[in-house]
């Protein structure tokens, strides 16, 4: 590449990066697509009009909603939009560095691993609270349970978990106690509680509130016999992560050895991958190496993973 478009996209990234972190300081816990509609912009400055209206446009789309769902999960205070331009930004100054030690292609593929780490510590970040949450079932079940039994609504018993309850309980149940304040149905309301944490064990506990609230029944029997087996899932699936974390644990060590090797590679001869590509054969070495490597990812992902 040319100095010129050195300059181009190094600028490119010094302007995401800059935005990046005017977002991150920008942001608040609670912004959200509601506070973003209602709210008064007239004082705002130039930038934080942009990244509503940036938000809002995101949120306005199917992948929006679901990217925002799943930072609100992970406890991520960032907008969708947010999010993209932070993780762009960190994807071009990770392959900017990296041009050097193994040039133009391997930068690429080290950019792709950045959106892809990117994408898997959200899902840790919200498998973690989701974990969380469901350590507090049996303490939520019996404050839902006795304020069932004390003859109070389900509504009236989310706003006793919300008072009683410790994060991340109650920070979930005042968010469905706020989507209920604004007319949402409780069905509804405890569907995106379901969408935020992503967890069989949580669609159970919501789909049970649901069904109890709509047809009537024994909430608190069903409740407590919900906090019992799921106790007894969770001690399972911690003793499944244990006997695969091993082959996990290969997984990510053959991928280090791939990315070393090809650092390496292309110290001991600067530019080999850049000229590797240039050629048919070279070209079909490279996509056959990538798609073995996926497979091989996927394979272990498939074999590692048990439903429990």
């Amino acid at each position: 590449m040319s100095a010129t478009g050195v300059v181009v996209v190094s600028a490119v990234a010094l302007v995401l990066v800059l935005l990046a972190v005017l977002a991150l300081y920008d942001a608040h816990a609670h912004q959200r697509a509601i506070v973003d509609a209602v709210a008064d912009d007239k004082g705002d400055g130039w930038f934080v009009r942009l990244r509503r209206a940036a938000n809002l446009r995101a949120r306005s789309t199917g992948w929006g909603r679901r990217l925002d769902s799943r930072l609100a999960g992970a406890t991520v205070a960032l907008g969708p939009a947010d999010f993209i331009f932070a993780v762009a930004a960190a994807a071009l100054l990770v392959g900017l560095a990296s041009r050097g030690l193994v040039g133009w292609v391997g930068a690429v593929i080290l950019m792709a691993l950045v959106v892809l780490a990117a994408e898997r510590w959200l899902s840790w970040q919200q498998q973690k609270r989701a974990e969380r949450f469901l350590a507090q079932l049996p303490e939520l079940a019996r404050v839902l349970g006795n304020a069932a039994s004390a003859g109070l609504a389900v509504r009236s018993g989310v706003d006793i978990v919300v008072r009683e309850m410790d994060a991340p309980a109650c920070e979930e149940f005042a968010e469905v106690s706020r989507r209920l304040a604004l007319g949402t149905s409780l069905e509804d309301a405890l569907n995106d509680l379901a969408s935020r944490l992503p967890s069989p064990d949580i669609s159970v506990l919501v789909k049970t509130i649901v069904v109890q609230n709509r047809a009537g029944g024994a909430l608190v029997t069903a409740l407590a016999t919900i906090a019992e087996t799921l106790d007894d899932r969770r001690e399972l699936a911690r003793e499944l992560r244990t006997a695969v974390a091993g082959a996990v644990f290969s997984g990510y060590v053959v991928m280090a050895i791939a990315a070393g090797a090809v650092v390496l590679t292309n110290m001991m001869s600067p530019g080999a991958l850049d000229r590797l590509v240039q050629t048919l054969p070279g070209q079909i070495v490279l996509v056959v190496s990538l798609g073995l490597f996926a497979v091989g990812q996927l394979l272990i992902r498939r074999i590692t993973k048990v439903e429990v």
